[in-house]
């Protein structure tokens, strides 16, 4: 069974891509997960308008959708990695913090489907939508 506290310290503080854009574990639990992404200004994408990049955003978008998928794990032994991910941006963002929510369309015996989506927070917009496949490798102990 996965624990909230322990992924956090893997997300937030051991991977150093998510510790250099800042990505923080709102919530995390069996088949789901969200992630915000603070505004800073080193994330922008087009300074004329201070959006964050569109990259960063997908970025946040595969994090929410492997955390979703990592619930699913039952041992330390099991493995999930990203195989394909489709981002749709749909909407300009503002220079605001974004929430990335990330949930489980259809875990299988070694592949899991998500579907994601980027929002400012209380805002019901979606900024961007993104589906992912993750296989993942069950350990046989458990």
């Amino acid at each position: 069974m996965f624990n909230i506290e322990n992924y956090r310290n893997i997300m937030e503080r051991i991977i150093p891509f998510h510790q250099v854009l800042g990505l923080q574990l709102i919530e995390m639990k069996t088949g789901y997960a969200s992630i915000r992404i603070p505004f800073k200004m080193e994330l922008v994408g087009d300074p004329r308008t201070n959006r964050i990049h569109g990259g960063v955003i997908s970025t946040a978008m595969d994090a929410a959708g492997g955390a979703a998928g990592i619930t699913t794990l039952k041992t330390a032994a099991d493995l999930i990695a990203t195989v394909d991910m489709h981002v749709d941006y749909l909407f300009p963002g503002r220079p605001e913090d974004i929430i990335v929510k990330g949930r489980i369309i259809k875990n299988g015996a070694s592949l899991v489907f998500t579907q994601m989506t980027a929002q400012h927070e209380g805002d019901d917009s979606v900024i961007a939508q993104a589906r992912a496949v993750y296989r993942v490798k069950r350990s046989t102990n458990e």
